[in-house]
């Protein structure tokens, strides 16, 4: 029997030996290979950097004359409202009002606001600075009284706001505040 086995082992080849193809090498070149291209490899990235530089020329720089322009700051206090209004440039004009928060008082500040804007129409800028003892009620009925018209009173008559399609409930429509402390 043990016979039998060794013949059947010896002819059950395809002839001489086969040899045996070993590919362990060339996987471990081309996962090298793999590693390195990926490294080295640069991927593509657009990107967009807009530089605005200035032109050099020889002609002498044109400057515009300080323009004379027109600010209102209100300063509240814990008992009073100051109105501050001045023209920056020659001949400089300046003007002070102090109001407090009692009803009529404030009444009349409104009115000095609508008088404010409708004198320089094209100044639509108020800053507002508040001292830390300023309560929010009077700071809010402050910022109302400058920004909007009550509903009773008409439309500003302003040159150019009738050209705007928007509301036309605003006395300025920019209003600041300028010292906020967070």
């Amino acid at each position: 029997m043990s016979s039998h086995k060794k013949r059947r082992g010896q002819n059950s080849g395809a002839g001489p030996e086969t040899p045996e193809l070993n590919v362990m090498p060339f996987i471990d070149v081309f996962s090298m290979l793999n590693i390195f291209l990926l490294v080295s490899a640069s991927f593509l990235g657009l990107g967009i950097l807009e530089v605005q530089i200035p032109f050099l020329s020889n002609s002498p720089d044109v400057k515009d004359p300080p323009k004379r322009s027109y600010s209102i700051r209100i300063d509240l206090e814990d008992a009073q409202v100051k109105v501050t209004s001045l023209w920056t440039a020659a001949p400089e004009e300046k003007n002070e009002k102090t109001f407090t928060y009692e009803p009529a008082d404030i009444a009349k500040f409104h009115q000095e606001m609508i008088d404010l804007r409708v004198k320089v129409p094209e100044n639509d800028k108020v800053t507002v600075y508040a001292d830390n003892t300023v309560k929010y009620e009077q700071l809010i009925k402050v910022i109302d009284n400058v920004k909007t018209l009550k509903e009773k009173e008409p439309p500003l008559a302003i040159p150019g706001q009738e050209e705007k399609k928007g509301n036309q409930n605003f006395i300025f429509e920019k209003v600041i505040i300028g010292s906020v402390i967070l």
